[in-house]
């Protein structure tokens, strides 16, 4: 099963023809680090569509909840169950605990980001009746085997840029008055002291994101990430559009040509010592 993110609702026909399973929308007040945000009134004509084309339509709802945000929360997630949308990405347990109220949990997909290291994470989420779980982005291949040999109910992605730090701060912003420089774009890059890459650095209403330096690709990998039995590729187009998607998903299925970015995570060790040093 191929998921990935979309930009533009004319692009449900062309991503389902080239191969893409699922699609991941964000609505409003609760997602993030999404590629489009659409209004709940709305997402009953994404559903109609997807449904047509039999596509699965899965909803970000990534945010951390905030106290006073739970009755709207609640309220969210008694129209998406009514609309009967495919998934919920959630990060925050909070949305699951209010979607079990709801019977929804069957519907909930897991994506911390960095915290599914290990085939016990997988495990506990998956004994809660939840969809699936997303694989921690920066492990190796190595790792990632080992774990699938035991688990393999997951979900990873394979192509596409990855956070790998979030802040609610407004950093960008705070950044520019700090300097007193004008703030004439929500996105800029970084270059850490010890990297060589500029990273993408993305900062909306709910705070600011550094991503990684270069889109992740596994197109080298695929045949061994399925012989895992992996059965969840999840592809996300942030900073890009859906013709890049089509283009990544045919290479995925079919040529094996096109695939920007790089594999060297799979490569890395995710645990890394500090050396000692000595004066």
């Amino acid at each position: 099963m191929y998921i990935s993110t979309i930009h533009e609702f004319n692009s449900l026909e062309k991503l389902k023809t080239n191969g893409i399973d699922g699609i991941i929308i964000g609505i409003p007040h609760f997602s993030i680090r999404c590629c489009n945000v659409v209004p709940l009134n709305e997402i009953r004509k994404w559903k109609e569509k997807c449904h047509e084309l039999n596509l699965k339509l899965y909803i970000n709802i990534l945010k951390f909840v905030h106290e006073q945000e739970i009755p709207l929360l609640i309220q969210t997630l008694m129209e998406l169950k009514q609309i009967a949308v495919d998934g919920i990405y959630f990060a925050d347990e909070g949305v699951l605990f209010e979607a079990k109220k709801l019977g929804m949990e069957h519907l909930c997909v897991y994506q911390p980001e960095t915290l599914i290291t290990n085939s016990y994470d997988i495990d506990f989420y998956m004994s809660q009746g939840i969809q699936s779980v997303s694989l921690a982005h920066e492990l190796s291949i190595d790792e990632i085997k080992k774990i699938a040999n035991r688990n393999s109910q997951f979900e990873i992605l394979i192509s596409g840029y990855y956070s790998i730090l979030y802040s609610r701060r407004p950093l960008i912003t705070n950044y520019c008055e700090e300097l007193n420089i004008p703030k004439n774009k929500s996105c800029y890059e970084i270059i850490e002291q010890t990297r060589q890459g500029r990273m993408p650095i993305l900062e909306d209403e709910n705070g600011t994101y550094v991503f990684s330096e270069e889109p992740m690709s596994s197109l080298e990998l695929m045949d061994q990430l399925k012989a895992c039995h992996i059965n969840r590729f999840r592809i996300d187009s942030i900073f890009k559009d859906d013709d890049w998607t089509v283009k990544v998903i045919q290479s995925y299925l079919n040529d094996g040509r096109f695939v920007e970015g790089s594999n060297k995570w799979y490569y890395q060790e995710s645990i890394k010592k500090k050396e000692k040093t000595y004066e």
